[in-house]
């Protein structure tokens, strides 16, 4: 079995943009007291801050686990989905810029009635991405072309012909 996590300093800038959202709504708010549209705007703000950070908290607390058997995420929320039980497989590139240059890879692996997302700041994203491309082409599980292109980028090499 082999265990990956999301480090703390990957999780940094999620904490800080979290913080700095929730000090920028919720400070005014209690210290100012606006009444009104103005503090419906900055509760609903707050609000989505708040979801935000704990999405952080949550991502942070998960552990993923691969094994012959699957892919589990132990953790707040966590799931599993079995290899045999594979059904689709995504690689998806997020960009930040224009020039393509900023962003992120997020994989989405999912069987009946069960998915497991885990984004490319996973200690280990490479390596947990080229046994899902693996396992997806085993159990016959179709890669996209846009999963196929990431996969490249990625430098996981796959066999898609077979």
């Amino acid at each position: 079995m082999s265990a990956y996590c999301y480090p703390a300093a990957a999780m940094a800038a999620d904490y800080a943009r979290a913080l700095a959202g929730l000090a920028l709504t919720a400070g005014p708010l209690w210290l100012l007291g606006p009444t009104g549209a103005l503090s419906w705007v900055l509760a609903a703000c707050m609000l989505l801050f708040l979801v935000y950070f704990a999405r952080a908290v949550v991502r942070h607390l998960t552990r993923i686990e691969l094994n012959e058997a699957g892919i589990t995420a132990r953790g707040p929320f966590g799931g599993a989905v079995p290899w045999d039980e594979l059904r689709s497989m995504k690689l998806g590139y997020y960009t930040t810029r224009s020039d393509r240059t900023g962003g992120w890879m997020q994989l989405d692996l999912g069987s009946r009635g069960r998915s497991i997302s885990v984004d490319s700041r996973l200690q280990g994203f490479a390596e947990v991405v080229a046994v899902a491309a693996q396992q997806a082409l085993r159990c016959g599980c179709p890669l996209d072309e846009t999963t196929r292109f990431n996969l490249k980028a990625l430098g996981v090499q796959v066999d898609v012909d077979a």
